[in-house]
């Protein structure tokens, strides 16, 4: 009895040891990585940019950079500042009487920059929006007599700012 409950307990740590080497399968196997699908990403506009409703026309891409590395287990993928797109998806000038403009981005890709790469040099496919409202001035432009010539505010997008993006599709990422 005492041998079978010790072939039993080296099996189970047998078992383990099987579970732990599949698990880490990904990150061994000549070294590849599936970057998830839904893994989400910091990124940023260039800070010299005036994202606006007044300037930009609809499907103008953006250039965006990476805020953070990209890391799966303690192995970075894709190094911070990697360049990537997103485009003006829509976007409403301000108007008169006191109409407010309204810009939309949409994340679209990222370039796998630094040792990890696709295996067809396919970029990383990004999903989620930005969308900023200028301020309104109807009520302003009902209240005085010339009220029917004053502008909405432009929508506009801090580049400064920090935005979240996703990744839209899983791939495979080799070094």
């Amino acid at each position: 009895m005492k041998q079978l409950i010790i072939r039993f307990t080296n099996f189970r740590i047998f078992a383990a040891v099987l579970l732990i080497m599949a698990l880490a399968a990904p990150m061994a196997d000549a070294g590849k990585v599936q970057l998830p699908e839904g893994k989400e990403i910091k990124v940023r506009f260039d800070p010299k940019m005036k994202i606006s409703s007044g300037k930009l026309e609809k499907g103008v891409p953006l250039q965006i950079y990476l805020v953070e590395p990209i890391e799966i287990a303690g192995v970075v993928l894709v190094p911070k500042d990697a360049p990537g797109t997103a485009v003006v998806a829509d976007v409403k000038k301000a108007g008169k009487p006191g109409k407010p403009g309204i810009i939309k981005i949409e994340f679209t890709e990222l370039e796998p920059t630094g040792d990890f790469k696709s295996p067809e040099n396919e970029k990383i496919k990004l999903g989620g929006t930005i969308e900023k409202k200028g301020g309104g001035k109807k009520l302003l432009s009902y209240l005085l007599i010339f009220g029917l010539f004053i502008k909405g505010g432009e929508g506009t997008i801090d580049p400064n700012g920090v935005y979240t993006a996703t990744v839209k599709e899983g791939i495979i990422l080799e070094n």
